[in-house]
């Protein structure tokens, strides 16, 4: 089984998470009004994932050229309990309207020409992380450079977080992230999956996403495809 979840209209936005922790909210479409309605889809879909969590505004991608409104859009932010620290990737005329609004200029994940290092050239270690003990509600695991194998359960709550897989024998009913430093090659597998959340540097699916999705059964995996978060079950 095979599946993906593909928005049936123009999409305003997308989240990518980082280790910092923090959220980048890259923007796609300028349309506040639109935006305001689809973050509050998208954060009460995960309220307790993104309650409180600093946010990077991303123009990169952006659709316009033009200034933006980014009192409207701190606003916005605010209203659904997200607290932006910053913009990056802007041109000279939407980056000096940011920061006349309080919003500072950052380079987070930007590397500048002739830095040696990519973000997505992270490297990751043969050794694994090795968890044999169950993970409990409010507990946080990171695999710095290397996978995570998990030979228990993950209860409801927990966070799993690696730089490279993610790999659990119990049930997932908490959330795990894998490549979270970005790199795209990253895989979660398990054996059943229940969990409130899945990431694959930075792409995610909620349970409501999943809920949504085929029933899996036997071995699953979880990767990354075109910039959809696929699961499928490995036979």
């Amino acid at each position: 089984m095979s599946a993906t979840v593909t928005p049936d209209r123009q999409a305003c936005f997308q989240f990518k998470t980082t280790f910092a922790p923090c959220s980048i909210l890259q923007m796609i479409h300028y349309d506040l009004d639109a935006l305001k309605i689809q973050l509050s889809e998208a954060t009460a879909r995960a309220p307790t994932f993104f309650l409180g969590a600093p946010v990077i505004i991303d123009l990169e991608k952006i659709n316009t050229a033009g200034s933006l409104n980014f009192s409207k859009l701190k606003e916005i932010l605010l209203t659904n309990h997200l607290v932006p620290i910053g913009v990056r990737n802007g041109n000279t005329e939407q980056m000096t309207a940011a920061i006349t609004e309080g919003l500072p200029m950052l380079t987070v994940g930007k590397l500048t020409q002739g830095e040696p290092v990519s973000i997505k050239e992270i490297k990751v270690s043969q050794q694994a992380k090795l968890v044999t003990n169950p993970i409990r509600s409010g507990m946080q695991v990171y695999a710095k450079e290397t996978d995570l194998i998990v030979a228990a359960s993950v209860s409801a709550g927990a966070e799993l977080l690696a730089d490279g897989h993610i790999h659990v024998y119990g049930p997932l009913r908490g959330r795990a992230l894998a490549g979270v430093q970005g790199n795209k090659d990253a895989r979660i597998f398990c054996r059943s999956l229940s969990a409130e959340l899945i990431s694959i540097a930075g792409y995610y699916l909620t349970k409501e996403d999943m809920q949504a999705l085929p029933e899996s059964h036997g071995m699953i995996q979880i990767y990354l495809e075109q910039e959809q978060v696929r699961i499928e079950t490995i036979s």
